[in-house]
This record gives structure tokens, sequence and C-alpha cells, in this order.
């Protein structure tokens, strides 16, 4: 009798993998069967200029990116007030870059903003308010059908591991709970990849991405002079400026100069110290 109902949880066990096997395939190639409906919200309208989720699908999933190009008088400041409008929107900053100004290069900053999408045109207007806009540009994605496709796969999975583990309690040998503890493991770790995935996705959905950067206005070029005395002063000033640089060349190149005079000594000494001496003359005889 025990070996009949062993090979009785041994086949049903079989028949079980071959069941799970199957939904969790059909599953993944359909998305009509066992599936979660949808949710969260969605925006379509891609656009340069306007808002980008003006028309608005409950039944599509859709993630929005874009870039918005602003010029401000202080990009660090308004690098900060577009942190609060983003935050007090229900969003968030995913990345920040703030470059200070210096001699060499003017102020800027760079953000990436996570908007929550039903609050993305309101919130894009307000960014838009901070400067002038140089560009603006969104597009979407429509991943409605990686979402239910998800979905689907899920419920099958957990509908196998439900059953499993009601499988489990009535294994009668270690043999078969050993089986059914491998099949659970497995199935349990690929539910949770999926699920880590359609929360992936969802946050996508909920939160558009717009990368916000922020620079200087353009230095404007000085003025060219238009009578005599303006000519003059802007000569003077040339001359002065021409002679700065002489002096800061000479400057630059003193240490060189001295390094090559040492390096001609040297040479100099050497040179002489390898040349042959002459003999000295005998003196004339008397007889001579």
């Amino acid at each position: 009798m025990r070996i009949r109902q062993r090979h009785g949880v041994v086949a049903a066990f079989a028949l079980l993998l071959a069941l799970a096997g199957c939904s969790s395939s059909s599953g993944a190639g359909s998305s009509a069967d066992g599936g979660i409906p949808p949710t969260g919200p969605s925006v379509v309208d891609e656009g340069a200029g306007g808002g980008a989720g003006s028309d608005v699908d409950t039944d599509r999933d859709v993630i929005v990116t874009g870039y918005l190009d602003v010029v401000a008088d202080d990009p660090l400041r308004a690098a900060d007030d577009a942190r609060v409008l983003v935050e007090r929107a229900g969003g968030r900053l995913d990345g920040v870059t703030k470059q200070p100004g210096n001699e060499f290069q003017d102020p800027s900053a760079r953000l990436v903003a996570r908007i929550p999408t039903d609050e993305l045109d309101a919130t894009l207007a307000e960014l838009e308010a901070l400067g002038e806009t140089r560009s603006l540009s969104t597009s979407s994605a429509d991943v409605t059908q990686e979402r239910t496709d998800l979905d689907s796969r899920i419920a099958s999975l957990q509908a196998s591991v439900d059953r499993l583990r009601t499988l489990l309690s009535s294994a009668a040998t270690t043999t078969d709970l050993i089986a059914i503890e491998t099949a659970l493991s497995d199935r349990e770790a690929q539910l949770e990849s999926l699920i880590g995935q359609r929360d992936y996705l969802a946050d996508q959905v909920d939160f558009s991405t717009i990368t916000v950067s922020f620079t200087a206005p353009a230095a404007a070029p000085d003025a060219a002079p238009t009578d005599f005395f303006g000519a003059v002063v802007a000569g003077w000033n040339a001359l002065l400026t021409a002679l700065g640089a002489a002096v800061i060349g000479v400057g630059a190149a003193l240490p060189w100069l001295a390094f090559l005079a040492l390096l001609s000594g040297i040479a100099y000494l050497i040179v002489r110290r390898a040349r042959p001496r002459r003999p000295p003359r005998a003196a004339p005889t008397p007889e001579a």
C-alpha cells in the first residue's frame, strides 16, 4: 500500500510539473489568459513645444521621455528652483550635475527629473518659466503589450507556485520532498524576477523622465568704436593688452632661456677641455 501511495505521489508530481510548464509557456506567448488588467496613467502625445500629456488613454501604458533646455541668468539657482517644483509635483530627481562658473566657462546645471505623468504638462510649464526655453522635445513608447505579457506570465507562475506548495505538504518520501522543493525554488525565483520587471516598467510609465539643462546666456561681444575718441581708447586698450601678453610671454620664456644658457656654458667647457694643447716652442740656440 505504501509503494502504491509513493508511486501515486510521484505520478501526481510529474503531472503537476508538466501542467505548470505548459501553463508557463502559454502565459509567455499569450497575453489574454490569466492576465492582470494593466493599471497606471499613460501619456500619448509627442511634441516639442506643446504638452506631452494632453491626451490620456487609461487603457494604454506609455513611457514618456524628454529633454528641456532653458537659458537662465543664474543656472545654479534655477536648478534649485526646479528641484522644488519637481518634488512639489510628487516627483523626484534621479541625477543632479552642477558646474559653477569660472574664468574658462559659464555656470551650468543638469537635472534628470522623474515627474508624475498626470502632472507632466503643468510641471513642464513651471520649469519653462524659470528662464528662456531654448528647446523642448518629448517622445513616447507604448509598452502595453509588454506589460500585459508580464502580467500573464506572473499569474501563471503564481498558480504553479501555489500548486507546488500544496503538493509539498503531501510529499511521502525525502526524494519527493527534495524534488518538489527544487522545482518550487526555481518557480519562485522566476516569479520574483518577473515581478521586479513589472514594477520597473510600472515606474517608467507612472513617472516620465525629463532631462532639464540650465545654461547661462552667452556673453555679448564688445561694440566697435564709432568715433575718433572711441577708436583711440580702443587702440590704447589693445596696446595694453598686447603689452601684457608680451610681458607674460617673456616671463614664461625666461626660465627656458636661462636653462639654454646653462647648457651652452657646459658644452663650451667640455669642448675647450677636449681640445689638444700645443707643445711650447724651443728657445733659439746662440749658433742660430
